[in-house]
């Protein structure tokens, strides 16, 4: 049986869950994965939905990763106890997710409607900051509400009977509306790694945005509730140490990056002018291992021969907005660098970072070997996916197979290259298949 551990003194929204038999391991892992399809929250759904059916777990795994091949939920199940983080903003998760060494499953936008976003009153926020967030949360409610009626227009009133075809109708209404949600937008997430990548995480997070609302309502209660449970490995004195080594090296990489920008520098590696290549690969490099790419033969949802890990490419995605960069950031295997974003440095600018709307565009580039970039386009071009994230990677696909001199058909044989207008309702199929397995 699942143990949920609180603190009595510190928020009741941030708690363990403990698994110590495996079976309790697959269980935790199949409720974080249920956990971000549903509204409830974790104890609720624990209770209601695995308490209930004892092989809950068995059964989640079998078909989720056995049948429908998520590889992603497996990496739930070793660590044996997950964070939760319940009622936080989007924000405050996208800054935690960038860390690779992290594995999380995070309240979907895509089956879940958002409906209410940060409000700390203890912290004084101005009037305007509810006054935004508020709007932006309306106009979300009325574009989502616009956006299903005008999908439903494109069937008759008898598919609309159909649970699949409402499910796929929601899915793309919300899809097509999450922009305007603003940054403060409560979400929760379930986290697992080891203890190592959580004090490195927390130390240096204390560091880079101290102080912040961040730092105070989420990164220092959650150490608190690691030093109260791990005290051995959460001393004050390693903390202390990782801190001083963040508070030396993060203030010399803001002084590198502040050089880049003076006058006499010709060139500043921030600087992304358009999507694209930011290097070339040698014409030798290609011919030793473009073959083991294009002329070996797989099956679909399997990755390329290891020798085209030798072949790396850099692509600099200028003006992405933050909603799709939520996306791009599950691949953890990809180098992702943030080359543009609005830090804050006061309270005011947190809560105008916070009132910002998902639209809001940042900088980016993605570094990985061919092996990577071929898993990442043949499954994010696929029907299902969202539209602003498989564009974003057919255009990837579309560079690389360029540089490369080949055809992207050749190179990417299980990618989808079709338009958005062309594919419809994306989820459409999968949501069928949904129904006639329920069915069966």
């Amino acid at each position: 049986m699942l143990e949920f551990i609180r603190s009595e003194t510190h928020p009741k929204n941030i708690f363990f869950i403990n698994a110590e038999t495996l079976q309790d391991k697959i269980d935790l892992g199949a409720l974080l994965s249920r956990y971000s399809r549903s509204h409830k929250d974790a104890e609720t759904l624990y209770k209601e939905e695995f308490l209930t059916n004892p092989n809950k777990g068995a059964e989640f795994y079998a078909k989720i990763f056995g049948q429908y091949g998520d590889e992603s939920i497996s990496e739930l199940v070793p660590h044996g106890f997950a964070v939760c983080l319940e009622g936080i903003p989007i924000l405050w998760s996208t800054y935690l997710l960038h860390y690779r060494t992290l594995s999380a499953i995070e309240k979907s936008t895509r089956y879940v409607k958002a409906f209410d976003f940060y409000n700390p009153a203890k912290f004084n926020a101005p009037n305007l900051y509810d006054v935004l967030c508020k709007k932006r949360i309306d106009d979300y409610n009325k574009h989502h509400d616009k956006a299903y009626r005008k999908l439903c227009s494109n069937f008759d009133s008898k598919d609309l009977e159909n649970p699949a075809v409402k499910r796929a109708l929601n899915a793309r209404a919300l899809d097509e509306t999450r922009d305007f949600l603003p940054l403060s937008t409560l979400t929760s997430l379930g986290i697992m790694a080891n203890l190592r990548s959580w004090l490195n995480i927390l130390t240096k997070e204390k560091v880079r945005n101290d102080p912040a609302i961040y730092v105070k309502d989420l990164i220092d209660p959650l150490t608190e509730l690691f030093k109260e449970h791990f005290p051995t490995i959460f001393s004050q004195d390693k903390i202390d140490y990782l801190k001083e080594a963040e508070n030396v090296a993060f203030p010399s990489k803001l002084q590198l990056e502040s050089s880049f920008k003076l006058k006499d520098q010709p060139i500043d590696p921030n600087d992304i002018d358009e999507f694209g290549l930011r290097n070339e690969i040698d014409l030798d490099t290609k011919l030793d291992y473009i073959p083991y790419a294009y002329e070996t033969e797989r099956v679909k949802k399997t990755k390329p021969l290891r020798e085209t890990e030798m072949l790396d490419f850099s692509i600099a995605i200028p003006e992405v907005n933050i909603a799709t960069f939520r996306d791009i950031q599950r691949h953890r295997y990809f180098t992702i660098l943030i080359n543009r974003w609005d830090y804050y440095q006061s309270a005011d600018e947190e809560f105008i970072l916070l009132s910002s709307p998902l639209s809001t565009t940042i900088d980016i580039t993605i570094k990985g070997n061919l092996r990577q970039w071929t898993h990442a386009i043949e499954l994010r071009t696929q029907e299902q996916g969202h539209f602003n994230y498989r564009r974003i990677f057919q255009s990837c696909g579309i560079i690389i197979a360029k540089q490369l001199e080949v055809n992207k058909e050749d190179i990417f044989p299980y990618a989808d290259w079709r338009s958005d207008k062309e594919i419809g309702l994306g989820r459409l199929k999968s949501e069928l298949k949904r129904n006639d397995k329920e069915d069966v």
